[in-house]
């Protein structure tokens, strides 16, 4: 064959090859199309496992719940409260108030009639009245191992609240719950007990600062769910300590909603990944 001859026929293959491959390759769904088809199964899993994780909260939350109802039925002396053993058992205290060394912890603002109004915590230390003789076989005087003052977590007060009409030797005498102190924040600030700040409940520092053990305990003051909300320092109810920040109702919600969107971003990425395997076929 003549080279005049062998290149037509040469460039009428390679054309013929050209037109085969152009028209595979438009068949052939783009690399990135399927990739980004096969990633939409990414977020599906995840929406899916943060659902999980929001159910495992619920429970989490219903069993504290039935934990922290079975604690306010056990009730102990306030003068033999074991630190960590007896939090969130009911105690009764009657005393004298050491109004002088009250303490503030805040601020913390608390909606008033729809206004939200600064505040602090009320913190104030309570010399345990001594008990008659026979009362828990204990005379006048404290026995070992036993609290002659705690301390006692009155409530919330607003800013402009003070104990000034307050009279010297104040009695208290109220139904409150063992606790321990609070989990600082992570942009929380760091107590300041050398000028008498607190910004969060730190019970075996704030004992010391008054001059009291650091196993002092710490009880909550609480008032019938009926009382009086406008008297200061406000107490919490029975029912407020029950609650939690997130309900396990709030945990429901969430879960519904992430499965859904689990499930749809996952039948997008299915019906993406299906055509993408039709065309290739």
């Amino acid at each position: 064959m003549t080279p005049s001859r062998a290149l037509p026929r040469a460039l009428g293959v390679a054309r013929a090859v050209a037109r085969r491959g152009v028209a595979s390759d438009a068949l052939r769904p783009p690399r990135d199309a399927s990739r980004a088809s096969w990633a939409l199964l990414l977020p599906s899993v995840a929406a899916g496992a943060l659902g999980a994780w929001q159910l495992a909260r619920r429970e989490e939350k219903l069993a504290a719940t039935t934990a922290r109802a079975a604690c306010l039925e056990r009730v102990v002396d306030a003068s033999r409260i074991r630190a960590g053993a007896d939090d969130g058992a009911r105690a009764r205290v009657e005393g004298e108030m050491d109004l002088a060394r009250t303490a503030r912890v805040g601020p913390r603002a608390r909606s008033v009639c729809g206004v939200a109004v600064p505040g602090s915590l009320i913190v104030t230390p309570v010399r345990l009245r001594a008990k008659k003789k026979g009362w828990f076989g204990r005379g006048a005087s404290a026995a070992a191992g036993e609290a002659e003052t705690v301390l006692l977590l009155r409530g919330w007060a607003p800013d402009a609240w003070t104990d000034a009409d307050a009279e010297a030797g104040a009695c208290a005498k109220t139904e409150g719950v063992v606790r321990g102190s609070e989990r600082k924040g992570r942009f929380t600030p760091e107590n300041e007990p050398g000028e008498d700040r607190w910004f969060w409940l730190d019970a075996p520092a704030l004992a010391e600062s008054r001059g009291l053990p650091r196993d002092a305990p710490l009880i909550q003051a609480i008032r019938a769910g009926s009382g009086d909300e406008t008297t200061y320092p406000s107490a919490a109810t029975k029912e407020e300590l029950m609650r939690f920040p997130v309900s396990p109702e709030q945990h429901l919600g969430y879960a519904a909603t992430w499965f859904a969107l689990s499930a749809a971003t996952g039948a997008l990425a299915v019906v993406r990944i299906r055509r993408g395997v039709g065309r290739r076929f």
